[in-house]
């Protein structure tokens, strides 16, 4: 499903050059859940970004599927993010004029693509958001915020989810749902790479791996 590929990646200020990622290789099977720990300013963050797509390595390869993401056009790369790839990040990045069930909406938006609202209805549903289909992110708790961000990356079911730092600011009800749903995701064939400090999450993980600061 995954094969990151000698990815380095650095960012260079007036006084020195901060190596973000060193010369990383790992493979992630098809339904596999892997739990990423590490102190922070190690890379965990920039690893999500350049396997996503989103942040080009200065080295190395990142294969999905056996497609180097990295050799298609920026536009390409687009397209195949959106059919393959989903994001959940810790600062939820909802639209804020937005209601509950707009926001999971937006990725059908930007493709152009409908989804039956039977489906849309049922995975808010299932994330304990029925009661708030109609509010706007203001509106919201923190976990009710996280639980529909990760609906909206959801929506697509998409072949690997991305996620970091998604249960740091949930108490332990909210996590509880949070992560439950990732386990179902990877139980219907769904691949996970979930950035966390949250040693619990090992106990739902099917590998873990510690990234050190360089």
């Amino acid at each position: 499903m995954l094969h990151i590929e000698n990815i380095s990646k650095k960012y260079t200020t007036e006084n020195k050059i901060i190596h973000a990622l060193d010369n990383i290789s790992l493979t992630v099977e098809k339904g596999e859940f892997l739990a990423i720990h590490g102190p922070s300013g190690c890379g965990k963050t920039t690893l999500l970004l350049t396997t996503g797509g989103l942040l080009h390595p200065d080295e190395g390869r990142i294969l999905i599927n056996s497609e180097n993401i990295y050799d298609l056009s920026a536009e390409k790369r687009a397209v195949f993010r959106a059919r393959n790839i989903g994001f959940v990040f810790q600062q939820y990045h909802l639209i804020p004029y937005l209601t509950v069930l707009e926001n999971v909406q937006v990725p059908a938006l930007a493709q152009k693509n409908n989804v039956p609202e039977n489906k849309i209805y049922e995975l808010i549903e299932s994330l304990g958001l029925k009661e708030r289909l109609q509010h706007t992110p203001a509106e919201l708790s923190t976990g009710e915020k996280q639980r529909t961000a990760l609906a909206r990356a959801l929506l697509y079911n998409p072949k690997i989810l991305l996620a970091d730092e998604i249960t740091g600011n949930l108490d332990q009800g909210n996590t509880d749902i949070v992560m439950n749903c990732l386990s179902g995701f990877t139980e219907r064939g769904g691949t996970i790479l979930l950035v966390t400090h949250d040693k619990n999450a090992n106990g739902l993980a099917h590998r873990t791996i510690y990234i050190e600061k360089q």
